[in-house]
Formats: C-alpha cells, sequence, structure tokens
C-alpha cells in the first residue's frame, strides 16, 4: 500500500467524505476513486450515499417552510 492510501485511510471521517466527494466531483469513476485511496468500491458509495442524505432532507425542510417564516426585505 503507497503513502497516498496510507493517509487517506488514516483521516477522520468528515474529511474522508469531504476528499470523495471532491473526487467524485472532478470526475472519477467510484472505481478510480477506490483505487487512489485504497478503500472499497461499497464502502465509497455508502460514505457518499450517507453524506447526501441530510442535504437533501434539510433542503426538503426549507422549501416546504411557511412564507411567513421567509425573511423579507
Amino acid at each position: 500500500m503507497n503513502v497516498a492510501k496510507m493517509q487517506f485511510q488514516r483521516l477522520p471521517a468528515e474529511m474522508k467524505r469531504a476528499a470523495l466527494w471532491r473526487l467524485a466531483w472532478s470526475g472519477l469513476t467510484i472505481e478510480q476513486m477506490a483505487e487512489r485511496t485504497g478503500i472499497s468500491v461499497e464502502q465509497i458509495r455508502r460514505t457518499i450515499d450517507e453524506e447526501s442524505i441530510p442535504s437533501a432532507v434539510s433542503w426538503q425542510r426549507r422549501h416546504d417552510a411557511p412564507a411567513a417564516s421567509v425573511r423579507r426585505r
């Protein structure tokens, strides 16, 4: 295992998630991400899916908020 893979695997969970998102946004496939990070394709899928669920829920809550709670200028 090379140094970059070892360093990635030692990162805290939040930093791993952020790094995986950056790799995904850069256009790498999940297989390429797995090769670069040394973690499995399934672990990457779980990590990215776990991260996307809360953001979708929070967006939905803001979208459904009553108009009276929206700040007006």
